[in-house]
């Protein structure tokens, strides 16, 4: 019997988001994550992306299970948009994990979660799908219970990181299983894939309890509210502002739906150790002084909806920002919200708070390794390949230069893309292969649907030039009987786009006289013939390209 093996990056190589890797033999696949991402502010209402699963449904008979290394929404969030449609199979996780997609699942359906399959494991357990045994290591992140993954292979381990960070004094959890890694480093490894996030940073990541001095230091020096705000999911960072409260003698409101949930799940499972007497309802924050009161919040990246935002701009039901608020934004930035980011901060200081933030202060320790830790991970593994994921590309060219560092060959790595296809030949290595179907599926409004190219082409066109209604009254000959009628939208009507639509008047009057009247077979044949060649003159003439909608009528 032939033995293949497949690795498939089917999403998060060349962005930040929507992480999910194939691992195939001839006979089984399994999936680790399948997340979500953000599209960038010029694709026009799509809500998210994630990964493009025509693979998975082409082989989804093959499948043996998703295995989740953490439950962050870009490793976890596209789950509920194809676990249907590939038959339910299986999803691993461990304890937090497993809790939070739960809730996602119940979020998107009730029904669809008593379908699915989802199977608890311990960091200490090990199991075979089909042929492939998943075993686990414990890693630090900024959410309990992150694992790496170690799939072994019929030609041997592949090791994948997961996000991680290699921190030995981390806050309330236990530190990365080092021993496990030594240990299937001296079994030998045949493909390392590892986390590139911050591979541009130099030395070690920042350890989370080196934070924890910066957090009691505002809490010391704040004489009115604070209110914090950071990812949802960060629940290390939420642990520690709460612990922090506790000591400091303020009551803890948590706003917003997903912040809410994070904190339910947390206390179910034990992972807050702080009595319930410390949470309030946020519509009762006005019962207590200000300097007992901490608010937790999401928004820390300048998103439009969030709890932060609405505090700031008088839209929050029972919170208005003020000038003895210390607002703290405890969150990386992410490349692609720089800008909405800034305003945030300007918004907040026009409002008179004290703004606490990264740039004046170091109150985020990012979850993800930095370059000594990526030098320490390969070191321990000895892989015979090397494989950068998760990060644009630069990010992942920056993690195979550090790999350089420590004597990875240019031979031994793998650069990957998203739905490239490399399959390993004993005697020859990995060899870079087809590249499957790879562009993100598009998703708007919560419908598990793509939006296609053609929507996406005319929401750009509606931005930029507008639209141009026409309606033209004709015969049953197709011959005019009134002048052409014209009505634009979002199309600037200055005295040059005036002399433009008086221009297309007259166009349109000689174009039925000398190439429709009698000439034409209907009114359809006609209303496609005349929008194609008023979009050919604005775009010949004016260069511009508004939407074009024309209406026929046989008016009296």
């Amino acid at each position: 019997m032939d033995k293949k093996l497949k690795v498939i990056t089917l999403g998060g190589v060349e962005e930040v988001g929507i992480n999910s890797t194939i691992i195939e033999n001839d006979k089984d696949i399994i999936v680790i994550d399948f997340g979500l991402g953000f599209p960038d502010d010029e694709v026009f209402g799509i809500d998210l992306l994630i990964p493009n699963f025509d693979y998975l449904k082409a082989h989804k008979d093959k499948i043996r299970g998703f295995v989740i290394t953490h439950g962050h929404l870009d490793h976890i969030g596209g789950l509920p948009y194809v676990i249907e449609e590939l038959g339910f199979p299986p999803i691993y996780g461990a304890k937090m994990t497993t809790e939070i997609i739960k809730e996602k699942l119940s979020e998107s359906s009730f029904s669809l979660k008593k379908k699915v399959n989802i199977i608890e494991f311990s960091p200490d357990d090990s199991f075979n799908l089909g042929r492939f045994k998943v075993s686990f290591f414990r890693v630090n992140h900024n959410i309990p219970d992150s694992v790496g993954i170690i799939v072994g292979t019929d030609f041997g381990n592949i090791v994948h990181t997961g996000d991680f960070k290699f921190d030995n004094t981390p806050f309330q959890e236990p530190v990365t299983e080092y021993a496990k890694i030594v240990n299937v480093g001296e079994e030998g490894v045949l493909l390392a894939m590892s986390d590139s996030t911050n591979a541009t940073k130099s030395g070690m990541s920042v350890s989370e309890s080196g934070i924890t001095p910066v957090l009691e230091n505002i809490f010391i020096k704040a004489d009115g509210r604070i209110i914090a705000a950071t990812f949802s999911s960060l629940l290390t960072r939420i642990n520690q502002l709460i612990t922090l409260a506790q000591k400091y003698n303020r009551k803890v409101a948590i706003s917003g739906i997903s912040m809410e949930t994070t904190v339910k799940i947390a206390k179910n499972l034990g992972y807050l150790k702080v009595p319930e007497s410390i949470f309030i309802k946020v519509e009762n924050i006005s019962k207590y002084r200000d300097n007992e009161i901490l608010i937790i919040t999401t928004g820390a990246q300048g998103e439009e909806n969030a709890g932060l935002m609405k505090m700031i701009t008088g839209e929050h039901q029972y919170v208005n920002i003020n000038s003895n608020d210390t607002v703290v934004l405890s969150s990386s930035v992410i490349p692609s919200n720089a800008m909405l980011i800034q305003k945030l901060l300007d918004t907040i200081i026009s409002s008179g708070a004290h703004v606490i933030h990264q740039s004046i202060m170091d109150v985020h320790a990012g979850g993800h390794a930095h370059q000594e830790d990526h030098k320490l991970f390969l070191n321990l593994v000895k892989p015979q390949f090397f494989m950068p994921i998760e990060g644009y590309q630069s990010f992942l060219d920056a993690h195979i230069q550090t790999a350089k560092m420590v004597g990875i060959t240019d031979n031994q790595i793998l650069m990957p893309k998203n739905g490239l296809v490399y399959e390993y030949f004993p005697g020859r290595g990995f060899v870079k292969g087809e590249r499957i179907k790879h562009v993100p599926i598009r998703i708007s409004d919560n419908s598990m649907w793509d939006v296609g190219n053609k929507i996406i082409k005319e929401r750009e066109q509606l931005s930029e030039y507008g639209m141009i209604l026409v309606v033209i009254n004709t015969d049953s000959h197709l011959k005019l009987k009134k002048d052409p009628y014209i009505l634009s939208r979002g199309f600037i009507m200055s005295n040059k786009n005036l002399k433009m639509i008086s221009h297309i008047e007259n166009f349109i009057k000689s174009t039925f006289a000398e190439k429709i009247e009698n000439k034409l077979k209907d009114s359809s044949e006609a209303k496609i013939f005349i929008i194609s060649e008023i979009e050919k003159e604005f775009k010949e003439r004016f260069k511009k390209e508004p939407i074009v909608l024309v209406i026929l009528t046989n008016g009296k």
